[in-house]
């Protein structure tokens, strides 16, 4: 990558210095909220408040001392080192070791105030960061400790607010443009026989299920896409020179964005029992890649419509967009269902070809995450070697294709047994042994 020599721009560092002055006045505060509120027990839920705090912990303490830090070296014209952590599996370990810890301390119940919260922030992190410095060490420095520090401040405190300040009016517009679909979704409903047995395996195969995906991308994919990409531009344009730089500082953006996110889901199911909270942070850390990718393909768009036009950012953010919509898709309706479960005490909602809807979601996202990570590859190992990553279709080996039919096969004819009549019995073959 060719060096940039051309002096970081003052006006961003100056911001940066503020605003990290600012983020660390308020992590010290809520430092304080930490240590006092167990001893004063101001309230029943403890454990909620605790993990609130928390998250200003790592806002104000992490992202504002990044802030303060790298806006005074980056006044002082202190050249900043090439970006790349440690393997990534060492990030996986750390999260294997603090989600065993969490999972005990909250069953267990022993000092949970104190001792939990800081697993509860390793386990909304780590797996995200272990994306990012998968794809850092594979790509050679291409950003900075500076870019990238800055990149996952903007993440996790821009990026978050200009999401939450969008997803307040954009489902109204979303209500209003799709409107006229409510009255279709309505007769399929009844043409589908809504609450009836097999209610939800005819819902997946009919048109409606497309304006549930209408709906859910304008509620969060469509706004957070946009959020998470505001930060490129303060880098600079002519600082940003190359497709894998402009790919890690997406990542890093996205990374801040993906661990606040992290922390609310998982402080929500925390606060339910000890094991959910273990089983939805292990769900999300399969699917960690998710926000960083996504920004990444977004400012990937964007450095390449300074030659080809804005149609590659279009290009560009509507692939993130429609990945973000399908985990969404996917995990939102998880989210409900749990929360029917613990709420109402109901350990069975609703099936699908007599499987709990939980488990055929849970192996949905878990499939998601893993072509997730196979794109992340495709796009790292061709930046790695110069080739611009291409995200139209590609040529297929027939051996390739061979193992892709195989692998539909074992998909499909399952799934051709349990519409028939011998689902059942095969059911009950494979349980009983006959």
């Amino acid at each position: 990558m060719k060096e940039n020599t051309s002096p970081p721009n003052k006006f961003w560092a100056y911001i940066a210095i503020l605003f990290g002055g600012f983020l660390l006045l308020a992590g010290c505060t809520a430092t304080g909220g930490f240590l006092g509120i167990p001893i004063l027990d101001l309230g029943e839920d403890l454990l909620g408040a605790q993990l609130g705090q928390m998250a200003g912990i790592f806002l104000g303490l992490g992202c504002g001392m990044l802030a303060l830090v790298h806006g005074f070296n980056s006044v002082l014209n202190r050249r900043s080192g090439s970006f790349k952590l440690v393997p990534a599996y060492v990030f996986y370990i750390v999260f294997a070791l603090a989600l065993g810890i969490g999972n005990l301390i909250l069953n267990l119940g022993v000092s949970e105030e104190f001792l939990f919260p800081p697993m509860f922030l390793l386990g909304a992190a780590l797996p995200t960061v272990a994306a990012v410095a998968w794809a850092a060490r594979r790509l050679g420095g291409s950003i900075t400790w500076r870019q990238a520090a800055l990149a996952l401040v903007a993440g996790s405190t821009l990026s978050v607010f200009i999401a939450i300040l969008l997803e307040t009016f954009l489902p109204f517009l979303a209500y209003n443009i799709l409107y006229p679909l409510e009255d279709l979704a309505y007769t399929f409903s009844d043409t589908l026989g809504f609450g009836s047995s097999g209610f939800l395996e005819r819902l997946f195969f009919s048109p409606v299920i497309l304006v549930f995906l209408l709906f859910t991308a304008f509620q969060a994919p469509l706004p957070e896409e946009f959020a998470k990409a505001l930060s490129l531009p303060s880098f600079g344009r002519k600082r940003i020179q190359s497709e894998s730089q402009a790919f890690m500082i997406g990542m890093a953006s996205g990374a801040g964005f993906a661990i606040l996110e992290n922390m609310l889901y998982e402080g929500l199911y925390a606060q339910w029992s000890g094991w959910s909270w273990g089983g939805i942070t292990l769900l999300r850390g399969l699917g960690s890649v998710l926000h960083p990718l996504c920004t990444g393909i977004v400012a990937l768009g964007w450095f390449r419509a300074r030659e080809s036009g804005f149609r590659e950012l279009l290009k560009a953010y509507g692939i993130a967009v429609g990945l973000h919509t399908l985990w969404n898709g996917g995990f939102l309706p998880f989210v409900y269902f749990s929360g029917i479960e613990n709420f109402t005490g109901a350990y069975e909602t609703f099936s699908i070809y007599g499987e709990a809807i939980e488990i055929v979601l849970v192996i949905f996202l878990a499939a998601l995450s893993i072509g997730l990570w196979w794109l992340l590859r495709r796009i790292v190992m061709n930046m790695a070697v110069d080739v611009g990553p291409n995200l139209a279709p590609v040529r297929i080996s027939t051996r390739s294709l061979a193992f892709w039919g195989f692998a539909c096969a074992l998909i499909i004819i399952p799934i051709g047994a349990a519409l028939g009549p011998a689902w059942e019995k095969i059911r009950t073959v494979l349980i009983l042994g006959g």
